[in-house]
């Protein structure tokens, strides 16, 4: 609001977000809205690189020089950047709404009373976004990262920290952080956007509601002919009444064909 009012331009900082824990199997993330699990960087980085690599099997046959090249797998994007927590006092705190109005400013600074900026106070609210082990889903969380146009959905693979000034008493006053995070999607959110639908790969299905054998054998292999090898690879006695979230492996069809 304040921005229209005096047409003042505002610095973007990065923003990083956890996603809410996943209570069940199946159901799509949705992002946290606790103040806790939301971080802003202090310094953007200067920089960041996003690595992709496609995963192909170069074993040669015995006797063999050499083999064609067959792909395996495509990883999922890999985030890179570094970035800077720093108490020496040499970066301005954020600015306010009102930091561009003269008089307006001078009184919100005289009551806001912001606290010296916190290098280990700082440290602790990141790794809570995105290190912390989580209980409910067994893991640290999945994030989202946002700055400008960049909008990336991860998890952190490594963090390393390099301390580089300290108080008299030892605290740390500057670290540089070099972080990398993985790209990870929500399994069904995976699979909708591939596509995948060959009869020659092995598929794992989880049940929804409304699923049943012989429309999951379709969609799989363009024919329900296959639902009852489907069921006895599952051992499925009751193939009917499936259980919702439970997974189902559909075989490639050539190993299915009696």
């Amino acid at each position: 609001m304040f921005d229209s009012l005096f047409g003042t331009g505002k610095l973007e900082k990065m923003i990083i977000v956890a996603f809410q824990p996943v209570q069940n199997a199946g159901d799509t993330p949705v992002l946290s809205n606790a103040d806790e699990d939301k971080y802003s960087v202090q310094v953007n980085p200067d920089n960041y690189t996003i690595n992709y690599q496609v995963n192909y099997d170069h074993s040669p046959a015995p006797g063999d020089a050499g083999s064609e090249a067959k792909y395996v797998s495509t990883s999922p994007p890999a985030l890179e950047f570094t970035f800077l927590f720093d108490g020496t006092g040499v970066i301005p705190p954020p600015a306010g709404p009102l930091d561009n109005v003269p008089i307006a400013g001078a009184v919100a600074g005289l009551f806001s009373g912001d606290e010296p900026y916190d290098v280990s106070k700082e440290l602790y609210k990141f790794a809570h976004v995105v290190y912390t082990y989580d209980g409910t889903g067994h893991s640290p969380r999945r994030v989202q990262l946002t700055w400008g146009k960049l909008v990336f959905e991860g998890v952190l693979s490594s963090l390393s920290l390099n301390y580089k000034l300290f108080g008299p008493d030892g605290s740390p006053l500057r670290v540089e952080a070099r972080v990398t995070f993985d790209g990870s999607i929500a399994d069904r959110l995976r699979e909708l956007e591939q596509n995948n639908s060959s009869p020659d790969l092995t598929h794992v299905r989880k049940v929804v509601a409304g699923d049943n054998i012989l429309l999951m054998s379709h969609g799989i292999y363009g024919t329900p002919n296959y639902y009852i090898e489907v069921a006895k690879v599952n051992k499925l006695y009751n193939f009917r009444q499936l259980r919702e979230g439970r997974e189902i492996f559909f075989p490639p069809a050539k190993k299915t064909k009696t």
